[in-house]
């Protein structure tokens, strides 16, 4: 697959040497079916995530060992853009060898820090973050199949891309007196990707923004700051949490 047929020339420089690679070249392409992993007296667990319909797709196939939780091997399947093609095989790789409990822990920010040439430059162009986002959302996927617990960690989810959750934005104004977006992603690392959580018009609607955000928690730390009510309630309601 010659890199002209994946994306176009103006963007192939945005792309590491990693990502270069593991598009042409994936090292765990493929899928297992339930005799072969009968047959090693392992585990197969399978789980999707995407559209194949909107472009992009992936499909995780874990050979687990059951008594030890251990992924033992990895293939995966992807339907969509040479990025996601890179981030499934990626992140296959970093499953290996992990139990299912560690592989949960994976993020999207470490699946895609992983395709990094060099630890301080992008591994892919802001709005190709989202195939590392689905690398990270097919492990939880994985992972909730071979529990059946259910997960509720998208609950008020604002930035996708590094998946940080509306409490922890909210927070980081109030405990660091925010003033700016750009502050905001210092601290939390939300709208440093794709930035369609920043404000409304980016390439995907979001239920938060963080132009939103910002305004309604600055309006309460003003209004807290002339009312010393709000400052004992909000005091009390820290004492109790402990």
């Amino acid at each position: 697959m010659g890199k002209n047929n994946i994306i176009s020339k103006g963007l192939w420089t945005q792309y590491s040497q990693k990502v270069q690679d593991r598009m042409n070249n994936p090292r765990y392409k493929g899928s297992f079916d339930e005799s072969e992993a009968t047959e090693k007296g392992l585990q197969l667990i399978m789980a999707e995530n995407g559209a194949a319909s909107c472009g992009d797709s992936m499909m995780l196939y874990l050979l687990v060992d059951p008594k030890t939780d251990i992924i033992v091997d990895g293939r995966f399947q992807s339907f969509g853009c040479g990025t996601a093609i890179a981030a499934g095989d990626a992140t296959t790789e970093l499953c290996i060898g992990k139990t299912m409990t560690e592989a949960r822990a994976i993020t999207n920010l470490e699946v895609e820090a992983f395709l990094r040439d060099e630890p301080d430059t992008p591994a892919v162009p802001p709005q190709k973050m989202h195939c590392s986002v689905m690398a990270y959302e097919v492990i939880r996927d994985a992972v909730q199949s071979y529990t059946g617990m259910e997960d509720t960690d998208d609950e008020d989810i604002v930035c996708e891309c590094a998946r940080v959750r509306l409490r922890t934005i909210q927070e980081a104004i109030k405990n660091h007196d925010l003033k700016t977006v750009e502050e905001i992603t210092h601290h939390t690392k939300a709208g440093g990707y794709c930035k369609s959580c920043i404000q409304p018009g980016g390439h995907e609607d979001r239920k938060y923004y963080l132009t939103d955000i910002l305004s309604d928690t600055r309006k309460f730390i003003d209004t807290k700051e002339q009312n010393p009510l709000l400052q004992r309630l909000e005091q009390s309601h820290k004492l109790i949490k402990k």
